[in-house]
Formats: C-alpha cells, structure tokens, sequence
C-alpha cells in the first residue's frame, strides 16, 4: 500500500503537465504564503495527506528569484503503523521564467530511503544531479546530463499548469509536458476533458476536469483511470484526484486552503 499511495502522488504531479506554447492567464495563479492540504483516503479508511506550501520569501538561487515550494506526504493511521512514508519533494521556482532553479527530494519510506539535489543551468540545457547517501546526505555521486530547453522538475509542472489559461483550449485538447526526472526526459501528456460543477468541504465548486494519459501498470487496474479536478478559477488548485487501483478507489480531496490569491469559484 505503502507503493500505491507513492506512486499515486508521483503520477499526479508529473502528469499535470503543459507544454510552452500554451498562453498563460495574465495574473499569477498562487502567491507567496499559499498552503493546500488534501488527505487521501481508501473507501472509508483514511489513508495519507499531502501539503503544498509556498515559501513567504523569495530565495535567490542561480542569481535569479525563486519561490521555495514543498510537497509533503505522509501516511496515517493504519498505514502509518505498517508502512510508514514521509516524503518531501521540493523546488526553487524562477518567478519570472517560470522554471526550475534547483530540485531536490528526500524520500523515507519504511526502510527504502532516496535524497537527491537537481541543480538546473538553463542557459547550457544542462542538469547537474547529485546522489546523496541515505543516512547522512552526504554527497555520493554527480552526475551531468543534457535537458531539453526550460525542462520542468515534478514540481513544478504543476505549478506551471496552473498558469494555462483553460478557457484557450479546446474540449479534448491533450496537453504535453518535458519533465526531466530520474536521470531522463520524460514526456508526459494530460487531456482536458471539461468543466463540472463538485461537492467540497468549501461548498460546490467550478472545476476543471483533467484525464492524464498513463499506461495501465500494477498500481491501476485500468487505463486512463486518474482524474483530477482543478477549480476553475485564477487559483487553478487540486479540489480532487481520483483513481481506480487494485484495492479498490483512492480519492483525495482538498480540506484546507490558506492565503489563495484569487476568490474560489464557489457556486451560490
């Protein structure tokens, strides 16, 4: 279980994607300070919650600016006393460029453990990864590999995607993303399906409904069986995901949103 819950996050992330050529909404979609927190859960039984917090600083990294974004996920409950996971993955984001500075993530999950740091030098199209040992994160090994042109980390691609401004594109238009992620390129691509009126713990809400395009592996009994809803608004954020897999259906829903910077579309 512990796997599913991972790779669920992983595949929300990464196929949330875009493509460059997609024209952005005019404002900014998030704001310094915005923190999100969804929990997931397996039929009645809560199972794992996610945070995504935007730092209140801006850091400077490359000599550029940055947002300090974090993701974290951790199990509870039951599966937290079998299978405990506690991962972070983490982006220096370039607040004019719109692309990453530097990556990292450090993973804790039961007894497996990765930390690793992306450190991005766009204007070579270059990516330095560096290996840190599980324990101590000291520095192991570096590694240099070629990226395509402003290639997007697992991070980031979401925070990009909601700059897209939907009411540009068409019902059943796919949307393509480049994300460099371990030691490869790998394109990813999502199709926007439509708009649905849902049920939230902030009343009904306008949403965005996505599909991404994903091969049917051992964690989803079917193919395409992700969906994702955003609010269909400026702020763009996770109301809900959703997935089929072989225990039954992992639903995640949004329970907390502090300092948005545009109005949430509730519905009156």
């Amino acid at each position: 279980m512990r796997k599913s819950i991972f790779c669920f996050y992983i595949l929300i992330l990464f196929h949330l994607g875009f493509s460059q050529d997609y024209q952005l909404t005019k404002d900014m979609p998030f704001q310094s300070g915005e923190f999100l927190q969804m929990k997931a859960s397996i039929g009645f039984i809560k199972a794992a919650e996610v945070s995504f917090n935007v730092s209140n600083i801006i850091y400077s990294v490359n000599d550029r600016p940055t947002w300090k974004i974090d993701i974290n996920a951790k199990t509870s409950g039951m599966f937290d006393l079998f299978s405990p996971v506690r991962d972070n993955w983490g982006t220096y984001y370039d607040t004019t460029q719109l692309i990453p500075q530097q990556f990292y993530r450090y993973i804790r999950e039961g007894r497996f453990r990765k930390n690793e740091i992306l450190y991005f030098d766009h204007d070579k199209d270059s990516v330095l990864v560096t290996k840190l040992h599980k324990e101590t994160k000291k520095l192991e090994k570096r590694e240099e590999y070629a990226i395509p042109h402003h290639v997007q980390d697992m991070v980031t691609g979401y925070y990009y995607l909601r700059s897209i401004d939907f009411d540009k594109l068409k019902i059943g238009e796919i949307i393509t993303v480049s994300t460099f992620f371990d030691e490869k390129e790998q394109p990813f691509r999502v199709k926007f399906t439509g708009r649905e009126v849902i049920k939230t713990k902030f009343g009904k809400v306008k949403s965005v409904v996505l599909v991404p395009i994903i091969e049917k592996d051992s964690l989803f009994e079917e193919d395409n069986t992700l969906k994702v809803w955003l609010s269909d608004d400026l702020n763009k954020i996770p109301l809900k995901f959703q997935a089929k897999i072989y225990v039954g259906y992992l639903k995640v829903e949004l329970k907390k949103a502090q300092n948005l910077k545009h109005p949430m579309a509730i519905v009156q």
